[in-house]
């Protein structure tokens, strides 16, 4: 009998433990992530096909993942943004010259989160593609940017409202 009793104990104590250890993981997990911090991870990628006469079709996917364990969303009525924005590079710059993201002769623009209704859910570990087709002139170099804006509900150091935002941008030639 005696042995049981250990043996019962022994186990009792092992599921506690388990149990403790478990607990603290999840304390330990949703003090580094948060509940409300999200993260994106967005690429472009860009083909460039024949179109007609001296134009050509620039085809941009936006895709973009989300890696987190918990789901975000983008809403416009929160001011919130994801856009897509396609600029004309200068063909004539000199040496030297450092083009920045926001430079140059906006061709188009596509509010993707409007293309969504307004409404953007971004589910835990999901991967979306935002695919737009855009007319450029062939012997054209552009800049393309991807930008995700959302609002935090907070106000920064001025009383404004904070807003956290990541982006990603690539440069394409376009061919003759």
């Amino acid at each position: 009998m005696k042995k049981i009793e250990i043996a019962d104990f022994v186990i009792r104590l092992l599921t506690l433990t388990a149990l403790v250890c478990g607990g603290l993981w999840a304390w330990y997990q949703y003090r580094e992530s948060g509940t409300t911090d999200w993260q994106n991870n967005i690429t472009l990628k860009t083909e460039v096909l024949p179109y007609h006469d001296d134009l050509r079709l620039l085809v941009i996917h936006v895709q973009s993942k989300n890696p987190r364990p918990n789901k975000f969303e983008l809403q416009s009525t929160q001011h919130d943004s994801f856009e897509l924005r396609v600029r004309r590079l200068a063909a004539d710059a000199a040496v030297g010259k450092v083009f920045h993201e926001d430079e140059g002769d906006m061709i188009a623009h596509a509010d993707l989160l409007q293309l969504a209704g307004g409404v953007y859910e971004f589910l835990p570990q999901a991967e979306m593609d935002d695919m737009q087709a855009v007319v450029v002139k062939a012997n054209t170099w552009v800049s393309v940017i991807a930008d995700m804006k959302i609002h935090t509900g907070t106000r920064d150091v001025h009383g404004q409202p904070d807003i956290d935002e990541n982006a990603t941008s690539a440069v394409v030639y376009i061919p003759k």
